[in-house]
């Protein structure tokens, strides 16, 4: 079935870049969340780095790591975290890394060499995410007048005229 209207109703389709941003703000959020209820009332371990990996793609560098620990309850946790460089640096060259677990809360594992680098990194995301917020809600503002008038008035008509007779 198709969408009865004009052309100029797409550019209501603008709006899902405002959601967008607001999606990837709540997600930061929870993360932060996540990570500071890990760290403050989490249980403390440390962590065997099973394998470390840092590979480069174009101009994106980033890795993992793959660590394991036994719980108090004698549960064995192996669990891949990815990370940028700038976090891969600080567990460069070790084998134990304490770490913080709590398994109930939305980022289980924390590092803690990593924890306030982390923080910073989600602190810049959400203001990243919020500029990018701002940046989209003014141009849909805008592409949603723009569209509104081109609906209400229509198209201009162009009418050709002959000039060389």
């Amino acid at each position: 079935m198709l969408l009865k209207g004009s052309k100029y109703h797409f550019i209501f389709l603008v709006w899902l870049l405002p959601l967008y941003f607001i999606g990837m703000s709540v997600y930061q959020l929870m993360v932060y969340r996540g990570i500071s209820e890990t760290y403050t009332s989490g249980e403390s371990y440390m962590a065997e780095v099973v394998d470390f990996n840092i590979k480069q793609i174009a101009a994106q560098t980033n890795g993992y790591v793959i660590l394991r620990f036994t719980t108090s309850d004698e549960t064995v946790i192996e669990e891949q975290l990815a990370m940028p460089v700038q976090m891969a640096q600080v567990i460069t060259d070790t084998e134990l890394i304490p770490v913080r677990y709590q398994p109930e809360s939305f980022q289980e594992i924390v590092i803690l060499p990593a924890f306030t680098l982390q923080q910073n990194i989600i602190l810049f995301n959400l203001g990243i995410s919020a500029f990018g917020f701002l940046a989209t809600l003014a141009v849909s503002v805008w592409a949603s007048r723009y569209a509104r008038r081109k609906i209400r008035g229509g198209d201009e008509q162009l009418i050709f005229e002959r000039i060389d007779e």
